[in-house]
């Protein structure tokens, strides 16, 4: 399992080189207190909520995904320019979607299927689950909370999978607990935690 990559594969390669040069995303898309949803087949700029859930239909392009309180799904091959992040709520990526930054949330799980992410998938207090020859180029992370009030409280194990021909070029990073599926067939980096339980199955 310590298995290091000194290079990128041929596909995030691609998605690395291919963003800068897709089509200039066109205006921003911002709301308070309601959901957003956009279209199949969109360009759309920063796409962000405070209180209400952000829907991105299938082969559109945006630079940007940002929720405080709603979560994120991503419908089959989206690309997004940079980075998806939710504060409360969960980040659901669809088949086919690459992601030139980090994906990251601090109260919800994360779940992809045959995603490209350049960047780090991170979550404080959430589920993650990278399934289906996703492919992540940095870490993936659960980290410890940085609340005053969470060092008194002792937080039940997270739960990670990684799934079958998945690739984490980075290492698996565990601050707290977790139990940890992974598939025979992954390929990851270092596994660097005090407190990993391998498990066959949820």
């Amino acid at each position: 399992m310590k298995i290091k990559f000194k290079f990128l594969t041929a596909a995030a390669l691609a998605v690395l080189m291919a963003l800068p040069v897709l089509a200039t995303a066109s205006e921003d898309r911002s709301t308070v207190n309601k959901g957003i949803s956009i279209d199949d087949n969109s360009t759309v700029g920063d796409v962000d909520s405070v209180n209400g859930s952000i829907r991105i239909g299938a082969n559109s392009f945006v630079e940007t995904v940002d929720s405080v309180n709603g979560s994120i799904k991503l419908d089959n091959d989206v690309t997004v320019e940079k980075d998806i992040e939710a504060v409360n709520g969960s980040i659901t990526l669809g088949s086919g979607t690459k992601v030139g930054g980090n994906v990251e949330t601090v109260n919800g799980g994360i779940k992809m299927e045959n995603t490209v992410v350049a960047g780090d998938v991170e979550t404080y207090n959430g589920q993650l689950r990278i399934l289906q020859s996703s492919e992540v180029s940095g870490n993936v992370a659960v980290r410890k909370s940085k609340s005053w009030w969470s060092f008194s409280k002792k937080r039940k194990p997270a739960r990670v999978e990684i799934g079958e021909n998945v690739v984490v070029h980075g290492d698996l990073i565990f601050e707290h607990a977790v139990e940890l599926m992974l598939h025979d067939t992954a390929r990851v980096g270092e596994i660097i935690g005090d407190d990993v339980e391998m498990v066959d199955s949820f």
